[in-house]
């Protein structure tokens, strides 16, 4: 079982680390995603095919995948620009909005019952990102972005649950980067259009997009899907609200990055961890009394 618990903290701090490559690539957030999905794509496919963990599926389950590849890419485009309008701790703060859109949005599209204790969770969560909204004007772009791309992390993570349910989840994510890779070849085509500046390969930039796109995206991934035949998807989804913790205290240790934030940044914060712990708490109570 420890060695379980390591793997999946391995994975958090994993996710952490994605950040950190919206700084350290020179590429603007959507060269970055299109390549690290051309990557990403290629490999899992070929891992998952060396593996024979890849089945058939029907095109309805391959439609499925595609959708939500497409939505996860769209979130992972504007996660990067926020970072790049900001910075590392800003961009990866807003995805602890991602309880609140789901909160609304998964009664709607599942169909599940509305909790008004969410509710409540949620207005603590808006309360803390006021704060850090107002900390420092020259952010409020970064911030603005930052939550369009939690509410697409939300939709990824809705229709996740209810297009991947009781499916093969190998088979699943290798149709979720292929959707994505697909997505952002459709995008690069009005991205060229509007974009006239040429594209320059550096050794450096290149390195760092096959480490996001293998060690980074299909390790991280694989592991999830490793973890969750053994583990309960509360307790993953409980160890991953920690994403944003790790990845403040690497931009800290990196970038010192805790030089350009303030006091109102860190009340803010911790409201929202408040928020999340005060609903896993509750997620957690309500599973011991079933």
């Amino acid at each position: 079982m420890l060695q379980l618990f390591l793997k999946l903290h391995f994975a958090v701090l994993l996710a952490g680390f994605t950040g950190v490559f919206g700084r350290l690539i020179s590429y603007d957030a959507f060269i970055l995603v299109f390549i690290r999905f051309s990557i990403a794509a290629a490999f899992i496919y070929f891992i998952l095919k060396a593996m024979h963990k890849l089945k058939k599926f029907p095109v309805r389950h391959k439609i499925h995948g595609i959708i939500t590849g497409a939505i996860l890419a769209t979130h992972l485009v504007l996660f990067y620009l926020s970072i790049k309008l900001s910075n590392i701790s800003i961009g990866t703060v807003t995805l602890a909005t991602t309880g609140f859109f789901t909160a609304v949005l998964e009664p709607l599209i599942i169909k599940t019952r509305f909790d008004k204790s969410n509710f409540v969770y949620t207005l603590l969560s808006v309360l803390g990102l006021f704060l850090i909204f107002n900390f420092d004007t020259k952010f409020r772009i970064g911030i603005a972005v930052g939550l369009v791309s939690s509410l697409f992390s939300s939709l990824f993570a809705v229709f996740n649950k209810k297009f991947s349910y009781k499916k093969d989840p190998y088979t699943f994510v290798n149709y979720q980067m292929f959707g994505g890779f697909v997505f952002m070849l459709i995008c690069a085509v009005p991205y060229l259009v509007l974009n006239d500046e040429p594209i320059e390969f550096r050794k450096l930039d290149i390195f760092y997009l096959v480490l996001l796109a293998t060690v980074f995206t299909v390790l991280l991934y694989l592991l999830v899907v490793q973890l969750s035949e053994k583990l309960s998807a509360f307790t993953i989804s409980l160890t991953f609200n920690l994403e944003p913790v790790y990845a403040i205290l690497i931009a800290m240790i990196l970038f010192n990055e805790n030089k350009e934030l303030n006091f109102s940044f860190y009340l803010g914060v911790s409201l929202m961890l408040i928020c999340v712990f005060l609903q896993n708490r509750k997620i957690k109570k309500h599973i011991s009394d079933r």
